[in-house]
């Protein structure tokens, strides 16, 4: 028997991809201002699903119907006011709503088909924050088609460093919900399949290192292939939309076809963009940032010591050579550091 759903909605899905630690939250309120794009929503199915399919663990045509179904009632919630969230300190809250009263004012409208019509004639977007989703895409073409649209967030490797160590610091606690599995009665991330070993006798920090040089090596790949096969993606990285914001405004504009909000000033001023330093903005102080008060290169320098003096020899040049990839792709004023060791 084969699962299908092919009387799916047509209006478009945005997607705002990226690893932990790349700063997908300073895109977010940006995306949601865009003319008929929703308020963005974390929604973890997305990437278990597609996780799952990469791991073999469930079937394509029901990985498919899920993305399919999850994705329209989705955007079926949104237009009849459906799980606003109301939490006031979350990324997708009520707090950072471009238009907060238009949310409140679904929350008394009727519900039914022209609700969906409404959908699909106005092309009112899905807009969705997805973590690592770009490391297992392949279902995104057969599921969406050219509804979908992914802007995939990068950054530079030695700034994700702290992000990723405090965060597998917490792994083991029961209200981590990143598909695991045990080896030697350690949890293992599901992307570690195949380097387990590694990442079991790892340091800490050597984790958390050897974690981003492994999921970047694979990033690069699979968005390689994903473009090639037709899929819409943009990676933009952070550096380029802290210190200039304007040209990636433009990149937004010209790949999701809508125009930015009334207010972007406003937004762009909320999320402390454009700045002169990398950590002059907003962060999650639970995960280790800190608000900068070194100049660009002390913290630079800082970053990189606490790299190779925490890592192997081998981990720390193959660290290092991620760097110089890094920068040869998305080149920015960081790069000027790259001989810093």
């Amino acid at each position: 028997m084969q699962i299908e759903k092919k009387d799916t909605f047509s209006n478009d899905i945005l997607i705002i991809d990226g690893l932990w630690g790349s700063g997908k939250s300073l895109l977010a309120p940006i995306i949601s201002g865009m003319r008929n794009v929703e308020k963005v929503k974390i929604e973890s199915i997305y990437e278990y699903i597609s996780w799952l399919s990469r791991l073999k663990k469930v079937d394509n045509d029901a990985a498919i119907w899920m993305l399919r179904s999850y994705a329209d009632m989705s955007q079926y919630h949104n237009v009849i006011g459906r799980e606003v969230n109301l939490r006031w300190s979350d990324d997708s809250g009520l707090k950072f709503a471009v238009d907060k009263f238009k949310l409140i004012q679904r929350l008394f409208c009727s519900e039914g088909d022209d609700r969906v019509s409404e959908i699909n004639n106005k092309n009112l977007s899905l807009c969705i924050m997805s973590h690592m989703l770009m490391l297992a895409p392949e279902l995104l073409i057969p599921a969406f088609g050219s509804r979908i649209k992914v802007i995939e967030m990068v950054r530079h490797p030695l700034y994700m460093v702290e992000h990723f160590k405090n965060y597998l610091k917490r792994f083991e606690s029961s209200r981590e919900f990143t598909i695991s599995f045990y080896s030697d009665g350690v949890k293992v991330p599901w992307f570690a399949v195949g380097w387990e070993y590694d990442f079991v006798h790892a340091s800490p920090l050597e984790r958390a290192v050897l974690c981003i040089q492994k999921l970047y090596l694979s990033l690069f790949q699979e968005l390689s292939i994903s473009k090639a096969y037709g899929l819409a993606v943009l990676d933009v990285s952070f550096e380029q939309m802290v210190f200039d914001t304007d040209a990636v405004l433009l990149k937004l504009e010209s790949f999701t076809g809508r125009p930015h909000h009334k207010s972007i000033n406003s937004l762009l001023k909320k999320q402390k963009i454009p700045r002169e330093s990398i950590a002059a903005g907003r962060g999650h102080s639970s995960y280790g940032w800190v608000k900068g008060r070194l100049s660009e290169e002390d913290a630079y320098r800082n970053h990189i010591k606490i790299v190779k003096t925490g890592c192997n020899a081998n981990l720390f040049q193959d660290f290092n050579n991620l760097i110089v990839r890094y920068n040869d792709l998305y080149p920015s004023k960081l790069k000027r550091f790259e001989g810093i060791i």
